[in-house]
């Protein structure tokens, strides 16, 4: 079905103020719809982490809360407590009947007298407490009827219901059977509970259940530990309603002393600015004789000793101000930093320093993991699909959903807890307390063609290529090693053991099919400063940077000004570093246009014969797609749905700033696309935007150059392009048939003018999803359905029934096989299709495209064109590694005195420097390679 133009309102959210509201209305295509469910492959029955909703209410009333004076909105989720609370006779009868989100939005299954106010008193300070008066205004806005919502769901997607907002109403449910959990935990995500949320229990019963290999905390390093909670989310799913409930994992801060948290910090981030990790942190003060609540907003980076303000007519520090105004004596008063706990209407800024601040309980942490964190944090969260079953089990308990009774070691853990959620109850809500059976379809694996040999008989997701040949070989003209002298010596890395590891991997290379035009050049660097007196490592990189530069020069002469000849430079390191690696990646992709490979010394010298064979190997595919070469092919079979015209398959993909990067540092938006009939080599366009812009701004630009890059000579176009867009969420999809459509259609019309345009697909990729597929379990036996040896469903399993949308043509695919505990498969929507694709060929082919991955022995979860997009995102942060990082940067990027609004003005100025930072980008030498693999 080819996707028709109809009306329907966009979702508005790019729209700005000075957009009208016809433009924000436009004339969007309607996504076509599923064409019919797919055959292929081998049917197994599965389950997933979704249980059915049953509602037996008709009509739910919805309210609108305002409260006056206005307060912020962290007092106002207190105010929304006492509400709660509140005794007042026309309102105390309703509150067992309503759900609410603690902002704007009330539901209730009784409808509300009206007008309806409520005032509540809150009590703030020390005995004898101050009293501040709030009114609430309960105002009626609509009254959903439960019957439409049922004719929606149940419609099995008829295009006629298209624009029936369900918005209104999931949002209720979503309140409803999240108001047990919002009362007894601590909610992260979204900004308020109409969408999806996590939950975070402190449940002593819940920890003492579970055996201590599944406790929901654990220790990250001294100032961090994370916890274990529970997702929940209503979804409209072919045929009901269901909620999605699954495992969520979060680094919370641990309550101790700020000082302590911020040395401990520093000494962990080589000096970083703790900023970093204090952003939008709340922590607690007794030096006023009473407890004190404040929010951090900026570190200022001077000791209490020095810092002076203004107190009346005298000029005091903040040392002596607390000496005579609270009679308190500083430990660390020359050498711990202060906060400003100003709030943003405060007149003047508010120090207090850091040593009488303790961090309060249940602080999300929002800044970047250090390594070792990380590692601790993957050791937490990664588990196999029977413990997250027992875990998920877990989670319906505290939810207040209704829990199976049933028995068996790998069922529920027996507790003595009896929840009851009266919330449900007076709502006429039920939850299924069994996860959803479905039958889903294992797709056959393709075959695999390498230079000397044909691999029929690939299965589990991944191959043994002992004794393959790439399809082809690139050719290395010339190339040098770099040992960077980094870090303590390893006690076999002198020159002759160097020197022998080159040759070992030349010699696994040239096995593999690489063609060497020469022997490589040696290059050292002096012993560069240690991280302790070279903070942001620019010392050692100005080294790096004058031993790569004297080569590059010298070859540049050799090969008569032909820089091209340089092939690659085998980067020896004898440590990992956050700055060293980025560093050199910046320096050769954007000057110097040579590729680079990094190698741990210390795994090359301590792995055994084997280890270091396969490790050389999976180098070995890296260089070679790098320069050029085909590592390997589908077999023709199965890649013939793509040759049937010659197709250009695109990637593309938008990465975003950290929490802890500075403010104004810009996303990157990458576009990668096949080449030619092989889709092995996607060359990729890269380009910054403005700061957290999801949409791809000069898509239309970076899709000509993709384009025109298509088979290598000019003129060359193709006959139908695929694009598989990555990272974007459901409530943007609008915006990419808005913005990216038009982009790719304009880009179109700029290359082909007036001759047919190519039929266009577009396929939405999502892996951030909180889907989980099991092997089948009988509840009686226990028994469970087919699995691989980790307990994971099957590399290739499918599923696009039960779970999937009402109308998207969409489904899950699990391409590769779980290396550590439970996989997650990617969601693929198909939004616009000109092509007319049936679901097999949709699901068959990117199923099948996952082996074409080029580092790999393996199928991989992301079909690769996206895979490659992020990638290319990925290396596009290196090129900005300070602002990302929130490192220091080269020069002040403070805002002009008396801005209006410094931190706009901030944000404007750290845009425009990474802007002359990132330059010209990728340099002419790499563009129209994989550079970034």
């Amino acid at each position: 079905m080819s996707p028709a133009q109809v009306e329907r309102p966009s979702d508005g959210l790019l729209a700005t103020d000075s957009e009208s509201s016809e433009d924000v209305t436009s004339l969007l295509p309607t996504p076509p719809s599923r064409p019919g469910a797919g055959k292929a492959g081998l049917s197994v029955k599965v389950q997933a982490n979704f249980f059915r909703v049953n509602i037996q209410g008709k009509c739910i009333y919805e309210y609108t809360v305002s409260i006056s004076p206005e307060p912020s909105p962290s007092r106002g989720v207190e105010l929304f407590k006492l509400l709660e609370r509140s005794r007042a006779q026309e309102w105390r009868e309703f509150v067992p009947f309503i759900a609410h989100d603690r902002h704007t939005k009330l539901y209730s299954v009784r409808e509300l007298p009206q007008p309806l106010v409520v005032e509540v008193i809150e009590k703030v300070g020390p005995p004898p407490h101050r009293e501040h008066t709030f009114t609430f205004n309960i105002k009626k806005n609509s009254e959903l009827n439960i019957e439409d919502l049922s004719k929606y769901v149940f419609l099995k997607g008829d295009l006629e219901y298209w624009n029936y907002n369900t918005s209104p109403v999931i949002a209720a449910y979503n309140l409803i059977l999240q108001k047990f959990a919002s009362s007894t935990a601590t909610r992260v995500g979204g900004g308020d509970e109409v969408r999806s949320g996590c939950y975070y229990f402190k449940d002593t019963e819940y920890r003492s259940s579970l055996p201590k290999y599944l406790q929901p905390q654990r220790s990250l390093s001294d100032r961090l530990q994370a916890w274990g909670g529970v997702f929940v989310s209503v979804r409209p799913v072919r045929n009901q309603l269901m909620v999605n409930v699954g495992l969520c994992v979060s680094a919370f801060h641990k309550s101790r002393n700020l000082g302590e948290a911020i040395s401990i910090f520093r000494r962990a981030s080589h000096g970083a600015d703790p900023t970093r990790f204090l952003q939008k942190l709340k922590v607690t003060s007794q030096y006023r004789g009473y407890v004190t609540t404040m929010r951090v907003q900026e570190v200022v980076d001077k000791p209490p000793a020095t810092l002076r303000f203004q107190w009346g007519n005298e000029n005091v520090s903040v040392v002596d101000y607390l000496k005579q105004r609270y009679n308190t004596t500083l430990r660390h008063a020359t050498d711990w930093p202060v906060i400003n706990v100003a709030g943003k209407k405060s007149p003047h800024p508010v120090y207090v320093p850091v040593e009488l601040c303790w961090i309060a309980d249940d602080q999300l942490y929002r800044g970047k993991l250090e390594d070792n964190e990380a590692r601790e944090m993957i050791k937490f969260a990664c588990r196999k699909p029977d413990d997250n079953r027992v875990l998920i089990d877990e989670g319906l308990r505290l939810l207040g959903f209704s829990k199976p009774n049933v028995t068996g070691a790998k069922q529920s853990m027996p507790t003595n807890v009896k929840i009851d959620n009266a919330t449900l109850g007076n709502f006429d809500v039920t939850v299924d307390p069994y996860m959803v059976d479905i039958l889903a379809r294992v797709l056959p694996c393709p075959k695999l063609q390498y230079g000397n040999r044909r691999l029929d008989n690939v299965k589990d997701g991944g191959w043994n290529t002992l004794g393959c040949k790439f399809v082809r070989g690139a050719v290395v003209e010339s190339w040098c090693v770099l040992n960077v002298k980094d870090g303590p010596v390893q006690p076999s890395t002198n020159d002759l053991t160097l020197e022998s590891l080159c040759k070992d991997f030349e010699k696994k290379c040239k096995d593999c099919g690489i063609v060497f035009k020469g022997t490589p050049m040696i290059l050292k660097t002096e012993a560069l400063p240690d991280i302790q007196r070279d903070a942001y490592r620019r010392q050692a990189l100005a080294e790096i940077h004058r031993v790569i530069k004297n080569w590059c020069d010298a070859n540049f002469k050799r090969s008569n000004g032909n820089r091209a000849k340089s092939s690659f430079i085998l980067v020896l390191l004898r440590r990992r570093d956050n700055f060293i690696y980025p560093g050199i990646k910046r320096m050769c992709d954007l000057e110097f246009g040579v590729h680079t490979l990094h190698v741990l010394i210390p795994k090359l010298c301590s792995t055994t014969p084997s280890k270091l064979d396969q490790y050389y190997a999976n180098v070995a595919l890296k260089l070679n797609i790098k320069l050029g070469g085909v590592n390997h092919l589908l077999g023709e079979g199965d890649v013939r749905w793509l040759k049937q015209k010659k197709t250009m398959v695109v990637g593309m993909d938008v990465t975003h700033p950290s929490p802890g990067s500075h403010v104004g540092t810009p996303s990157i938006a990458a576009v990668v696309a096949s080449v030619d009939d092989s889709f092995v080599h996607f060359p990729a366009s890269l380009r910054c935007q403005i700061s957290k812009q999801e949409m791809i701004g000069d898509l239309r630009a970076m899709f000509n150059e993709r384009l025109h890059a298509y088979g290598g000579r000019p003129g060359t176009l193709p006959e139908r392009v695929i694009v598989y867009r990555d990272g974007v969420s459901e409530t943007q999809y609008d915006a990419v048939l808005r913005d990216e459509l038009q982009s790719i259609k304009g880009a179109f019309a700029d290359k082909y003018g007036n001759s047919p345009h190519p039929p266009l697909t577009l396929v939405v990729c999502g892996k951030r999803h909180h889907v989980r597929l099991f092997p089948a379990q009988d509840q009686t036996s226990n028994k469970t359905g087919v699995k691989d040896r980790s307990g994971n469903t099957l590399a290739g399993t499918v599923v696009d029934n039960t779970i999937t949308s009402v109308f998207y043509f969409d489904f899950y695919l699990q391409a590769h096989a779980a290396i550590q505990g439970h996989v997650r498969g990617t969601h693929y929507i198909v939004l616009y299709d000109e092509n007319n694709l049936g679901s097999d060929e949709v699901q068959q082919g990117t199923y099948n495209a996952s082996y074409l991955y080029a580092r790999a022995s393996k199928s991989v979860s992301l079909v690769p064109p996206a895979y490659y997009a992020d990638l290319a995102c990925e290396r596009g942060r290196y090129y900005l590694h300070n602002f990302f990082d929130g490192n220091e940067l080269d020069e002040d990027r403070r805002g002009s005195a008396g801005s209006a609004d410094p931190k706009e003005d901030d944000g404007r100025l750290v845009f425009n420097k990474a802007l002359k930072a990132w330059g010209e980008g990728v340099h002419g030498n790499l563009k129209d390679s994989m550079f970034y693999i």
